[in-house]
């Protein structure tokens, strides 16, 4: 029995070093993730701490470089309106002075000009009703003569009226004639 208890307490003892075995690995597994930890905090906090003075820096930088580009849009702005109210006073000075920006009142005074240069011969106008006026006058004309030669139709045809009648028709004719002949003879 001895033995047993002494096998027992051996037993018992050892079962107290494995426990107190895994007591120590896992105290030093808790500390070394414990190190781990600080030393990741520590990593991370100054990461962090790098990346916020970088974007410092950045942010100055762009501020800076916004400010400039700034300052020059305005001036550029500046310019524009500057020239903006020039060219608004050169148009309200040309208005003031009266120059004649209307286009077809510029031609009209181009045409009257060259008008005044030049002398055109003036050319008769001749309008319908003149026209009409005249065509009348022959048709009045024409139904006279059918008046007339009616009105000898009408009397009995003697030597006497066909003779009148028909002595200024080769007169008209005989020019004519002698115009062919001449051209014969000289041929």
């Amino acid at each position: 029995m001895a033995d047993v208890k002494n096998a027992i307490d051996k037993t018992e003892e050892l079962a107290r070093k494995i426990w107190l075995a895994g007591l120590g690995a896992y105290g030093h597994g808790l500390n070394s993730l414990q190190d781990g930890y600080d030393k990741m905090n520590d990593q991370t906090r100054k990461f962090f701490d790098d990346l916020v003075d970088r974007g410092t820096k950045i942010e100055a930088d762009a501020k800076s470089t916004l400010d400039k580009t700034g300052d020059k849009l305005k001036e550029q702005g500046q310019k524009l309106k500057d020239k903006g109210e020039k060219l608004k006073a050169q148009g309200k000075n040309l208005r003031e002075e009266g120059i004649n920006l209307n286009v077809s009142a510029r031609v009209e005074e181009i045409r009257e000009k060259v008008a005044s240069k030049l002398t055109i011969p003036s050319v008769p106008s001749f309008t319908n009703d003149d026209k009409l006026a005249e065509v009348n006058a022959k048709l009045e004309e024409l139904i006279s003569v059918v008046d007339k030669l009616s009105k000898a139709s009408e009397t009995p045809v003697t030597a006497e009226t066909v003779k009148t009648e028909e002595a200024p028709a080769p007169k008209k004719k005989a020019p004519v004639r002698k115009a062919a002949e001449k051209k014969s003879d000289a041929a």
